[in-house]
């Protein structure tokens, strides 16, 4: 046995699994969060990943109209995978909270951004977030 590998047995060997592994902790962390969150979702009828695409947008659009973010994009800042990401648009554009453009140099890429309706019902929603945030930090 090395010296990492002693040490490690000597500080966490006593401890279970779940009591030790970092992965494990990271959920339980994410969890404290989301948890919070969630009657808002529930009340919207929006999905935690709906969510994240939508404040990802509404936060976006707050810098730049259009947006200019494709579907990567959206997958690549949300962890969200894209092939989920695709099917999430889609529920979104069918709600008219979202619309996709086409991109005018890449004919296999198109841009989503927040419709006129999406950005009002994203903005009470944010400020409801930002007042969950701060209890958080609290």
């Amino acid at each position: 046995m090395n010296k990492l590998t002693s040490t490690y047995s000597s500080v966490l060997g006593g401890l279970n699994y779940v009591d030790r592994s970092l992965a494990v902790a990271c959920v339980r962390g994410r969890e404290a969060v989301v948890s919070r969150f969630r009657k808002m979702l529930r009340r919207e009828n929006l999905s935690e990943q709906q969510w994240r695409v939508l404040r990802i947008l509404f936060d976006e659009a707050t810098r730049t109209t259009p947006t200019d973010l494709t579907s990567v994009d959206i997958s690549e800042r949300s962890c969200i995978h894209k092939v989920s990401i695709s099917r999430i648009v889609s529920s979104l554009e069918s709600r008219g909270l979202v619309a996709r453009r086409a991109s005018e140099t890449d004919a296999r890429a198109s841009y989503v951004d927040l419709t006129p309706y999406g950005r009002m019902f994203m903005k009470p929603l944010v400020e409801e977030a930002t007042v969950i945030h701060l209890q958080i930090a609290d």
